[in-house]
Parts: structure tokens; sequence; C-alpha cells
């Protein structure tokens, strides 16, 4: 009935002006809670599309993406999840019609660089597109839920008898990683940097010590003094960019230069959603940082004197690719200098700028 669709359009524009809204308020901050409401809108946006192709319907997902992104330009997780959106299209176009030509539904790499080189305009008619691509996208949707669980199961692999390991902030990936270390009866201690001025570290370490772990809460300039006696430093992240660098808390750029001076092991613990195709020093990655208010910094009491001085509060530091050792993900370790070729794999080149 027209009707009915006049409301299920209207329903959806709601929930898209509802998430915008939310990240304009800095509302969601998780970067698993993002991830899944951005592959809902996503799915949603699929589902009440009308297209004739795949080139349609790349189009519009582009257009409705680009708008969500427009609600927070520095968070890379919408734009990752709508970039993977697309791969998968591109994915699911070809795998119909390979079919429709007698061959496997699975693409080898070499079809994908055939396709690619016969530059495919994604014009022919694919009836059953919609379905396959939904499907898949409900598939990215659990990977994303369960990837922090799939870390966690890695832990007994880089977590030793007696390690002493540094943290910084809290991360929830992070925080799962040592208690599923714990759970197997392995006895070590963490250092956790409170990351002040937001102190989020607090929070890491009330959670570490209800879990029984051996856990020491210190400050930022302590971090220096500890460094020699840290066997290894095991942190979470924002999002790591294309180049194998890391947008984290403000704080783990110095945390990470002090490893490498003393010689210490960086382990990012990260799900490959956060995995960004972007670079730290591009235009297309202008808004790489947030910037919090300065009253958590200074006190306004001191009025004559703020008036006279510029407070910038940046949220995230750049953490260059040297500094990380490893990247512990969903899908297994991953090498810093094996970035690229993820990027590869879960992004097309035409994707990259929305």
């Amino acid at each position: 009935m027209p009707g009915g669709e006049g409301d299920k359009a209207s329903d959806l524009k709601e929930r898209i002006e509802a998430f915008v809204y939310k990240m304009k308020k800095g509302n969601l901050t998780r970067s698993c809670d993002v991830a899944i409401n951005t592959i809902d809108l996503l799915i949603r946006i699929i589902s009440q599309a009308k297209f004739s192709n795949a080139r349609e319907l790349l189009k519009h997902v582009r257009a409705e993406g680009s708008y969500l992104q427009a609600g927070d330009p520095s968070e890379n997780i919408i734009g990752n999840m709508i970039r993977r959106v697309l791969k998968i299209i591109r994915e699911e176009y070809r795998a119909i019609l390979s079919q429709d030509a007698g061959g496997e539904a699975t693409i080898k790499f070499e079809d994908v660089s055939i396709a690619e080189s016969k530059e495919d305009d994604y014009a022919k008619p694919t009836p059953n597109l919609k379905a396959f691509v939904i499907e898949a996208i409900s598939e990215l949707k659990t990977e994303i839920e369960g990837g922090a669980k799939n870390i966690a199961d890695l832990a007994p692999n880089y977590i030793n008898e007696n390690d002493i390991i540094l943290t910084i902030g809290r991360s929830r990936t992070v925080e799962a990683f040592f208690k599923h270390a714990a759970l197997k009866k392995i006895k070590f201690q963490v250092l956790v940097s409170e990351c002040a001025p937001f102190f989020h570290g607090h929070e890491m370490a009330k959670n570490l010590a209800e879990a029984k772990i051996n856990t020491t809460l210190i400050t930022e300039c302590q971090i220096g003094t500890i460094m020699p006696r840290v066997n290894k430093v095991i942190i979470g992240t924002h999002s790591f960019m294309a180049n194998g660098g890391l947008k984290a808390v403000t704080g783990t750029n110095i945390l990470a230069l002090l490893a490498k001076e003393h010689n210490k092991h960086v382990i990012v613990c990260s799900s490959l959603y956060k995995l960004s195709p972007l670079f730290h020093s591009t235009l297309k990655h202008a808004s790489f940082n947030k910037f919090a208010s300065p009253n958590e910094l200074l006190d306004y009491e001191d009025a004559e004197l703020l008036s006279k001085v510029e407070v910038i509060a940046p949220i995230f530091d750049y953490v260059p690719p040297d500094l990380v050792s490893m990247v512990v993900s969903n899908n297994g370790p991953q090498s810093v200098s094996y970035v690229y070729r993820l990027v590869k794999d879960y992004y097309h080149p035409d994707d990259v700028d929305l």
C-alpha cells in the first residue's frame, strides 16, 4: 500500500535524523555502538531502496552514507561501515553475474582483477542483489558483535605468567582481553594509566580489580618511571589508519614513544571494523581529531587569565606505525606492515572518497 511505503520512508528518515543528532551531540561514544547503529541504518536504507542494478544502489548508498558521515566527519567508524557495505554490493554483484554465467558464486582474486580491468559499470540487471547484499551485511554485523570475544580468546597467546603489563585509559576490548587471561588462571599485573583529564583509567582499574586481577592505577607522569619494569604494553585504539598508525586516546603517543625507547612491545587490540582506508595527513581526512571543552582542564575562576589563553584539548593522539609492534584483531594477529593488504581486502579504491 502506498501509505505503508510512506510510513516506512518517514520512519527511516526519523531514524537517520536521530542518528545524525546523536553523533553531533556526542551521545554515541562506543565504537561498537557506532558501527552497529550505522549497519542497522544501512540495512534499512538498502531494504527500502528501489533500484534496477548495482550502480543505482551504489549511488544511493553513497548519497545516504555521506549524510550519515556528516553527523560527525571525524568519526572513522561511520565511513568504514559505509565503505564496507559498498564493497559488499560490488562483491555480491560480481558473484551473481558469475553464477548466472555458470561459474561459482565465490569470486577469486583473479576474477576480481579481471572485472576491474574491464571497468565494469555495475549496470547489468541483478534481481536478487538486494537479498544477497542484506544477508552479507547481516554477517558483517555478526562479525562486529563477536569481535571483542574473538580477540579476548587470543589473550593466553600474548599474556604470560608474572607479566607486568601497561595500558592506558579504558578499552572494553582490552578489558575483556585481560579478563579472559585471568579466567585461564594466568597470574599477571596490570598498570593502568588514568588518562587525565577524563580519567577513564579509573573505571578500567576498578573493573579489573573486581575481576581479581592485580591492578595498579598510575598517573601519566609515572609512565617513564615504571616503563623499565614493564614486560609489554597492551592498548586499545579508536581506529587504525591505512598506514598502520593509530587514532588513539590522548596520551597514547607518549606512552608508545617511551615503550620504544625501552624496547617494549606495543600490542594493539582492535577489531578490523576499526581499520580505515584513510591516512592521518590527507585532505580527505582533515577532520582527524575531536576537541573537548577546556573546562575539564582549567578552573574558570581564573577568568582574567583565561581570557588571554587559548586552550586546546584534543581527545585523540596519532601514533605512527613504527611505534606499534602488532595488532591483535578478531581475525588473528596482524603485522603493521601488512595493513595495506587488509585495506585492499576490505575496501574498494573507488569508495575511499565518499
